[in-house]
């Protein structure tokens, strides 16, 4: 990161700012490279992300054809005026930024835990959910390989 001064390395901050998180932003590539994100719940546990949707679409075939991905989720966020020099409006945020290799979880039983996981982040119910729901489903498992915070305007954690 450029800007080290903003940089956040603490987990907990870190996993607090994904529990608190409402979505998150998916970005992917094809394979010549061109790029496509998608805002999309999720869920997380450890070093991983959980993410969920349609067994098919764009954002499945990209996936197939590229497993690569990079994500972000930003929470407080507020525009930060000064109406006499537009060089100094900005952002105030906390955000997480990451890289991951996305995999496809097929197995039934590993699907509905990791659904848990997502439902968990939202505090939602677990149950039930029929097979037929979970064959339905595209379950995506995010391993999460580079995990950054940054922190714009808020006291930097210790």
């Amino acid at each position: 990161m450029r800007r080290k001064d903003k940089e956040v390395t603490s987990r907990a901050w870190v996993a607090d700012v994904l529990d608190r998180g409402v979505w998150m932003e998916l970005a992917m590539a094809d394979k010549e490279g061109r790029p496509y994100i998608v805002p999309l719940n999720y869920g997380f546990k450890d070093d991983f992300i959980i993410v969920h949707g349609a067994k098919e679409g764009k954002k499945i075939d990209l996936l197939k054809e590229n497993n690569k991905v990079a994500f972000n989720v930003a929470i407080d966020t507020e525009v930060v005026r000064n109406e006499e020099n537009p060089s100094e409006f900005s952002m105030k945020y906390k955000s997480v930024s990451g890289l991951g290799t996305a995999s496809f979880i097929e197995d039934l039983d590993e699907k509905r835990e990791a659904l848990k996981i997502l439902m968990e982040h939202y505090r939602g119910p677990k149950e039930p959910m029929t097979e037929g729901m979970l064959k339905a489903t595209a379950v995506i498992k995010i391993q999460i390989t580079e995990l950054t915070g940054k922190n714009n305007f808020y006291p930097k954690p210790e």
